[in-house]
């Protein structure tokens, strides 16, 4: 098994960027083409170490593992966003047990002094440490891939002080970013991808790149060469072009 040393979203600012007209929060072709491949095949991290690919989850249902302590706005919150996913990528989603085996997410949620002590086994302890060291930091995850165009498990690492909104909202990006959408990259439309951004739900963008990146069409393994013709003609279609 592979472990990928990943992605850290961290949600420390809550002003959105203001466009300067309507007209700019539909991107044009070429902008979302690229930035969707920046999302996919960016290296955004040092520490990251897959190759750029088309990398997702391909068993299914995928198994959800609460740890912690979460509070029932917590769990109402991911459940929420899954079920949106889970449309989009036809990746089901089912509640397990720490004991279960297949496919797997762990959302854990702790105190914020104990998110950098986790015990991941394989991984060294000054990794962890190193993703939490960010007093603002909300939450982070960690991905395993086994090969490395396939997605087996995740674990997503939760501040459960915060108010259930600030949460919901590291929820969305990070259960969406685990997908198989690790980057963020600045775009001029809404989208969660955007770092400048907060999101409390879906923008239809974003909802395009899921829907997008589980298009069968979107073999795992390939290239930004390879995949770039494919997601120009999805796009093309969706922006009516």
């Amino acid at each position: 098994m592979r472990f990928v040393f990943l992605f850290i979203v961290t949600i420390s600012l809550f002003g959105a960027m203001a466009p300067a007209n309507a007209e700019q929060l539909r991107p044009k072709l070429d902008d979302i083409v690229e930035h969707f491949l920046k999302v996919v095949f960016g290296k955004e991290y040092n520490f990251a170490t897959l190759p750029p690919i088309i990398s997702k989850w391909t068993d299914s249902p995928v198994n959800i593992i609460l740890q912690g302590l979460p509070k029932p706005k917590m769990v109402e919150a991911a459940s929420r966003h899954l079920g949106i996913i889970s449309k989009l990528t036809k990746i089901k989603f089912q509640q397990g047990q720490p004991q279960d085996l297949g496919p797997s997410i762990d959302l854990i949620f702790l105190k914020r002094s104990q998110m950098g002590k986790i015990n991941v086994p394989g991984v060294a302890p000054k990794y962890i440490q190193g993703l939490a060291a960010d007093p603002t930091m909300v939450c982070y995850f960690l991905s395993w891939h086994q090969p490395d165009e396939r997605i087996i498990k995740a674990i997503v690492v939760i501040n459960n002080q915060l108010d259930p909104r600030r949460i919901g909202s590291c929820l969305l990006e990070e259960l969406t970013q685990v997908m198989g959408l690790p980057n963020d990259a600045k775009a001029y439309w809404k989208t969660l991808f955007n770092p400048t951004d907060v999101s409390f739900q879906h923008s239809p963008w974003d909802m395009l790149y899921l829907k997008t990146l589980y298009d069968p069409r979107l073999i795992p393994g390939m290239t930004a060469k390879q995949a770039r013709p494919v997601v120009r003609e999805i796009f093309k279609k969706a922006l009516g072009k």
